[in-house]
């Protein structure tokens, strides 16, 4: 249930941890990094201020855009925006996200707007690049070159409203993913619930009785023989059982190379079902309808816990950072979730 909260009233908990951050940072002897440090603060502090006094006038409100990593957007930046938004109305609310994954905000968020209506599918990846060449990383501490335009796009689409960056984000969430809070604080700092879709329709041509399949190239599961053999030895073992959706994009649309493998009798490319505006809500839709997902460790893998279906995440690098897994079971501490490493 909503927070009955007034709107405009969720603003970023105060932490004893700041102090110890920043004396941390001034520790390094890196000028550089303190100064960068204390320049986040003052943006992330200024950002919330118009934030919440934009929701108190009861001002539209377009939240995004959100470009970053999807484990970063369903783990943290969803929770977040739905805590912050708790008691607004939510056909005030816009999202503005990318390849459909505008489905996942619907219980507090009216509309959204794709990023791939706005730029051309095919130079979104070529922009992305060169976003995280500008900052250094794929974070999105400040509102960049690209941020802006989108956002400036969004707004002669809806007209005025208050902008709600990601920035928020990882103002809220600093101290857990610096390990400075334990992560059981993301359940105050967000709201962590269910993902209620629309729109369950399976696409024409899916199985009735299947699992569904989403395997990508990462440090964690880099494209080598052992990250090859072990995918081809779970997708044998769930095909000689029943049907198989391999879950693809059509096209790359981020940093990470998808493993499609050959077809079979019982195996289903789903890259014909998808364009590049809705591939994430068709899949969500097949995660949501799949009686297992087998995905590689990672943040599309986060779907199944948030959809309650049963999942095992495969890797063979041990080299992701553990307190996104942590956090994950933090939030959902009754999710069926298995890693499944090299044996």
């Amino acid at each position: 249930m909503k927070s009955s909260s007034r709107p405009g009233t969720q603003t970023s908990p105060a932490s004893p941890d700041l102090g110890r951050r920043l004396s941390r940072l001034v520790r390094t002897g890196s000028p550089r990094v303190v100064a960068r440090a204390a320049r986040r603060e003052l943006v992330w502090r200024r950002h919330e201020a118009d934030a919440a006094r934009g929701i108190r006038a009861g001002k539209r409100v377009l939240a995004g855009p959100f470009l970053g990593e999807v484990g970063f957007e369903l783990l943290y930046w969803i929770p977040v925006l739905r805590r912050i938004l708790a008691g607004v109305d939510r056909e005030r609310v816009t999202i503005l996200t990318r390849g459909g994954a505008g489905a996942w905000y619907r219980d507090f968020a009216g509309d959204a707007i794709d990023i791939l209506d706005l730029v051309p599918p095919e130079g979104y990846l070529n922009e992305l690049v060169e976003r995280r060449r500008r900052e250094g990383n794929t974070k999105q501490f400040f509102p960049d070159e690209l941020d802006k335009r989108l956002t400036q796009l969004a707004l002669e689409r809806i007209g005025d409203a208050v902008v709600i960056h990601p920035l928020v984000m990882y103002s809220r969430m600093r101290f857990v993913l610096e390990l400075m809070q334990p992560v059981e604080a993301v359940t105050r700092i967000g709201e962590y619930r269910e993902l209620l879709l629309e729109d369950r329709r399976l696409p024409t041509g899916c199985p009735a009785d299947y699992v569904a399949v989403k395997l990508y190239f990462s440090d964690s599961f880099p494209d080598d023989e052992a990250s090859r053999a072990l995918a081809a030895r779970v997708l044998g073992e769930l095909a000689e059982r029943r049907d198989v959706v391999v879950l693809t994009s059509g096209r790359q649309l981020d940093e990470h190379r998808e493993w499609v493998p050959e077809g079979g009798a019982r195996i289903h490319d789903s890259s014909s079902w998808v364009t590049p505006q809705d591939n994430l809500a068709v899949q969500t839709a097949v995660v949501a309808g799949a009686r297992e997902l087998v995905a590689t460790y990672g943040g599309f893998s986060y779907l199944g816990p948030m959809l309650r279906v049963p999942t095992r995440a495969l890797w063979t690098q041990e080299v992701f950072q553990r307190v996104h897994l942590d956090v994950l079971r933090a939030a959902y501490p009754d999710a069926s979730y298995e890693l499944v490493g090299p044996s």
